[in-house]
């Protein structure tokens, strides 16, 4: 698969309701190297939104979500529109596996934060 822009950036496009939790998740399938990139991009916006690896892919690429409020939903598509213009790092908009229920992420976020 060629990575490239997200076809669907609009606000509230691509997004999955996490109802409980008040919290959206959108989710981008970029290379295994650039986890990086987007996790620290978004740390850099404090509190516009949290990434989760969500699948690995045996093509060396992942699924990773991107986790935000209601209120920055907005935010981070402009974000993610700067980077699609920008043209690097390369991702494409993908759903939400099955598997990704709120419970899945919420309970994997607080397993990681007992453990430190």
């Amino acid at each position: 698969m060629t990575l490239g822009p997200p076809q669907d950036t609009a606000q509230g496009t691509g997004w999955t309701p996490l109802r409980d939790a008040e919290l959206w998740a959108r989710v981008l399938r970029v290379v295994r190297a650039d986890i990086a990139f987007f996790k620290f991009l978004f740390e850099s916006y404090e509190g516009v939104g949290i990434i989760r690896t969500v699948e690995k892919l045996a093509d060396g690429e992942v699924l990773i979500a991107v986790l935000a409020t209601a209120d920055f939903v907005a935010e981070v598509d402009a974000i993610l529109d700067d980077v699609a213009s920008r043209g690097t790092p390369p991702f494409a908009c993908a759903a939400l596996p099955q598997v990704c229920t709120e419970d899945w992420f919420l309970s994997a976020w607080v397993r990681a934060g007992a453990d430190a």
